[in-house]
């Protein structure tokens, strides 16, 4: 036992070293742990004809669409509704607007009635409010179309007539005041979303190193707290789980807030203001929160932008003591379009171009007005003659009509002559002059009064919308001044494209409010064909359209042409069928299917059958394939009328089916500029640049490629992706209110809010956007390195790795001109003062190549790629966070402006351990390694001490047996000794040498 005790004593400090060993076993994390902790580490102004003016808005046009069912209950409610809103918006702006005049369009289809009134200058397709069925399934949620910029009106607020007329549907976005206004707010002001939305962060990193929740106002209190109202887990780096939220104390009080954030809350009343307004001391904007408001408008507060805007600005409209801030209603009836064509029959309108006039007018005849329609025409030249009173369009009368278009031109050009003739036809209608249409075609300079200028007052007086086509480089250009005051659109044709087929197509698509019934385009092509040759060409039918399929080919020679066309399935349609007719007196071929088209890959082959080279026109158009549904359609615009560089000129194209938004597919445009070039664009629906929403169906870029002043024309071609392309059901062409998930609804509701992914096969369309002019003399060259890389507003940073000492910052990589090329490089700022970055990118401290782990400020990466950039920062520790912003220089030495700011908290969140626990089950640990060691110790030293007494005794007994055993000279037993007490003793001999281990 003494030896035991000796042997424990020698050798404590290896048993203590053995057992604090396997404590750092135990405290120690597993690889994977490590890793997961690693882990975690200037724009136009809508077509809109409401103004503000004596604080009351007038002329705000509401519209009902055509497909809506007859309800008078739903006027009832629209009048109530915007009546609560009214007063609600009056008190929101501090008394400084409400409704004052209110018009609302009643569909054509719902029976007449005396309190209606003829419309005059309303129309849906610039309606401020339309109320329409959902498309597909994303119920009844109430949302504004706004693919504009911060500050720039939206295109329209979309409401439903359940939302209307059934409070339990409306009740789950708040009080129809407070949704309205918000709604107002992104339609009229520009502004944005101060709530989280879906894919962006619910919490954030504060500048004092705080996590806080994505709020306007850090007064509003709350909890985080999971969807399912659990406590919420926390990652290394201080932020929840993205399954986290912030729950609002809806009662609290010492708060009001933005009516953009989240509307139903009851204490929000009006707008968070960068100080302090009226009563509200808890209505402080908060600029560091990375919503889409601060992101957008670069950290300015909703009344900073109101503040900016016509309505407000320089003080006008100044808060007003009205007792009672009601609207007036007026009840308007919508009527058959009436359309007159003033044609330009001026000595530079002979040959090739007026052959194209007709064959694009006779199309619009035969093929896109629909019957009961109504079609007058005059033409000009020097003076002007009505060639045809407004004419009910029908089978009856489509033969009388064709016979009446100008076939000869010659003279002077007065386009004013053309105007002023074409509002006496549409006077001689029993509806009177407003809400009639005009489209203006001339490819020459005014030489002749009356003038534009002369006849511009009694336009604007009449309430028509007059759409124009410039043809050529010579038209006048003060033709875009009679659409831009009466709300129409602009076109350019080119002798060589086939923009008056595509304008006379779009222009009818405007008019159409119903879009079950709407004609899309799915080809469209221009091609000079050489003598006797042949030119071949495809394209898809897909499986959303397919009803009242045409091809119509114009030709430019007497001699003419022959067209096959080939089906899918093989089906021959060439001059022996039925459906082929051709009429020489315009140049026309048309090939009308009877059938619905077959789905696939459908062929064309043209002829020229003269003996030299003619210019033919292709134009394919469908309807959905089964009456009633929606197709795919794409529709383009401009931002800007007129450009001036550097104006941000941007072209938005929307592809929807009915309101739902296709995404993933391919948006490619072709841009027609004065000098005869084209330019080639790509548009993103990704949320970055000229987009400003991704996934909303809105595809967007900027165009800053010019080439001399005049105009430029634009042409949109839509292919689908076919794996990846998908009708978004269950999202909208835009942005909308937040729901209360506090709502608790009387009846069962279904929830239609969820988005869910239909792929769309394989289809194209096709579409013009109209034109714009570029006006000025030294900037529209394209000479000139005049824009800047874009603005980044995605920047991100993650938290301070602690331990490395380190921040991951990423960003999307904008271009040398806005988005297109490629920048030169980049300055990235770092500091700890939020505002002070804010307001002066210079105080930040710049960051270097030597302190950069990862990434290359001097070579960035092409537009729309992700930068990723590994800064090494100070190893402190503290309540504080790090702010980064970056600007980014092309190589002209144009800079960007300063990106959005984020932040990295330097705060350790990293979970501190629990001593007691670990403590206690190590120090347990510790003590039962230690004693499990002098145990194997003590047993061993037993053992021991029983083997030398058995030696002793072994030594006696062997003697006696070795001298019975014959001497042989080696250890071979011989046969009948007694092997076991001889091997016993060779063990033991064994154990008592020296290299024995125990």
């Amino acid at each position: 036992m003494a030896s035991c005790i000796h042997f424990i004593s020698s050798n404590l400090p290896r048993i203590l070293l053995i057992g604090l060993y396997s404590f750092a076993i135990y405290l120690t994390p597993s690889s994977t742990a490590q890793s997961n902790d690693s882990g975690n580490s200037a724009q136009k102004d809508t077509r809109s004809l409401v103004t503000l003016q004596n604080n009351g808005y007038t002329n705000l046009v509401i519209a009902i669409n055509e497909r809506v069912p007859e309800d008078p209950n739903l006027i009832t409610r629209i009048k109530q509704i915007f009546e609560s809103t009214s007063k609600f918006l009056y008190k929101a702006t501090n008394q400084r607007a409400y409704f004052n005049d209110i018009r609302i369009i009643i569909p054509e289809s719902w029976s007449d009635s005396d309190t209606y009134q003829p419309i005059q200058n309303e129309r849906y397709d610039i309606s401020d409010v339309r109320i329409d069925l959902p498309s597909d399934n994303f119920g009844d949620l109430p949302y504004t179309n706004k693919p504009t910029p911060c500050g720039v009106p939206g295109l329209y607020i979309h409401l439903t007539p359940n939302y209307l007329t059934d409070d339990d549907i409306a009740g789950k976005f708040g009080d129809y005041d407070r949704v309205l206004v918000h709604e107002w707010g992104h339609y009229r002001w520009g502004v944005f979303d101060e709530y989280p939305l879906p894919g962006m962060s619910h919490f954030y990193a504060a500048s004092n190193g705080d996590i806080e929740a994505v709020r306007c106002v850090l007064a509003i209190p709350g909890v985080p707290a999971t969807e399912s109202g659990e406590a919420c887990r926390y990652n290394n780096n201080g932020l929840p789980d993205a399954n986290c939220r912030f729950v609002d104390d809806r009662f609290a009080d010492g708060y009001t807030g933005s009516l953009m954030y989240k509307q139903f809350l009851p204490r929000i009343t009006t707008f968070c203001e960068a100080d302090p307004i009226g009563p509200y001391v808890g209505n402080v904007h908060n600029r560091e929160a990375p919503n889409r408001q601060n992101i957008l408008c670069d950290g300015r507060s909703i009344w900073e932008v109101l503040l900016d805007h016509v309505d407000f600005k320089d003080n006008a409209n100044p808060p007003s003591d009205m007792e009672d801030p009601l609207p007036t209603f007026t009840l308007v009836k919508k009527y058959n379009t009436r359309l007159v064509l003033v044609l330009d029959m001026s000595g530079s309108m002979e040959g090739e171009r007026l052959r194209q006039l007709r064959q694009a007018a006779s199309n619009l005849i035969l093929n896109i007005l629909r019957d009961g329609e109504e079609l007058g025409i005059v033409s000009f030249s020097g003076g002007s003659r009505i060639l045809a009173y407004l004419t009910v369009v029908g089978d009856d009368t489509k033969d009388d009509l064709l016979n009446k278009l100008p076939s000869r031109a010659d003279g002077a050009t007065s386009i004013g002559a053309g105007v002023a003739r074409g509002l006496e036809v549409l006077k001689s209608s029993s509806n009177g002059v407003a809400g009639g249409r005009m489209l203006v075609i001339t490819d020459g300079d005014e030489n002749t009064a009356p003038y534009i200028a002369d006849i511009l007052n009694n336009v604007k007086a009449s309430g028509i919308r007059i759409d124009t086509i410039a043809i050529g480089t010579e038209a006048s250009q003060e033709l875009e001044v009679l659409a831009a005051v009466t709300g129409g659109t602009s076109y350019y044709h080119t002798n060589t494209s086939n923009t008056l087929n595509e304008a006379f197509g779009e222009l009818t698509r405007n008019s159409q409010d119903d879009s079950t019934k709407v004609t899309v385009d799915l080809y469209s092509k221009s091609v000079d064909i050489a003598p006797a040759a042949r030119y071949q060409d495809i394209f898809l039918v897909d499986s959303n359209i397919g009803r009242n399929t045409q091809f119509n080919f114009g030709y430019s020679l007497d001699e003419g042409v022959d067209v096959i066309v080939t089906s899918p399935s093989g089906s021959i349609i060439d001059k022996s069928s039925a459906e082929y007719s051709k009429d020489d007196r315009f140049g026309s071929l048309q090939i009308k299917l009877e059938e619905i088209a077959e789905v696939g890959e459908w062929k064309f082959e043209i002829e020229n059958l003269a003996s030299e080279e003619q210019l033919v026109t292709v134009t394919v158009q469908s309807q959905s394939r089964e009456e009633g549904d929606e197709p795919i359609v794409t529709n383009a615009r401009w931002g800007l009328d007129d450009v001036t560089p550097p104006d941000n000129q941007m072209l938005y194209v929307t592809v929807a089916k009915g309101y739902t938004p296709v995404i993933n597919t391919q948006v490619e445009a072709s841009v027609a500029m004065p000098s005869g070039d084209d330019v080639r664009l790509v548009l993103e629906d990704n949320g970055i640049g000229a987009d400003i929403t991704s996934n909303d169906g809105i595809y967007s870029t900027f165009f800053t490629e010019f080439g001399g002043i005049g105009r430029y024309s634009v042409q949109v071609n839509v292919q689908s992706d076919a794996s990846n392309t998908y009708i978004a059901s269950g999202s909208i062409v835009g942005i909308g209110a937040v729901v209360d998930p506090d709502f608790v609804s009387s009846k069962q509701v279904e929830d239609n809010t969820q988005t869910r992914h239909v792929s769309t096969g394989v289809f194209q369309r096709i579409t013009n956007g109209g034109s714009f002019t570029c006006n000025s003399q030294d900037d529209c060259t394209g000479t000139k390195d005049i824009y800047p890389p874009s603005r980044i507003t995605d920047l991100v940073a993650d938290s301070v790795h602690i331990g490395s000492f380190t921040v991951e910052i990423t960003f999307t990589a904008p271009g040398d001109d806005l988005t297109n090329g490629k920048a030169t490089y980049y300055e990235i700022r770092m500091g700890t003062n939020f505002t002070q970055l804010y307001e002066d990118f210079a105080a930040g401290d710049n960051i270097t190549e030597l302190h950069l782990v990862e990434g290359d400020l001097a070579t960035p990466k092409p537009s729309g790629s992700r930068e990723l950039f590994v800064i090494k920062v100070p190893e402190i520790i503290g309540d504080f966070s790090y702010v980064f912003a970056v600007v980014a220089f092309d190589d002209g030495g144009n800079q960007s402006p300063r990106s959005n700011l984020a932040t990295s908290t330097a705060r350790d969140y990293r979970k501190p351990v629990s001593y007691l626990l670990p403590v206690l089950v190590g120090v347990g640990l510790f003590v039962l390694v230690v004693l499990l060691i002098i145990c194997i110790v003590f047993i061993a030293c037993r053992r021991s001490k029983r083997t030398e007494e058995d030696v002793e005794r072994s030594k006696t007994k062997t003697k006696v047996v070795t001298t019975s055993l014959p001497d042989n000279g080696n250890d071979t037993p011989k046969p009948g000794v007694n092997v076991r007490m001889q091997v016993e003793f060779m063990e033991k001999q064994a154990f008592l040498q020296p290299d024995h281990a125990v």
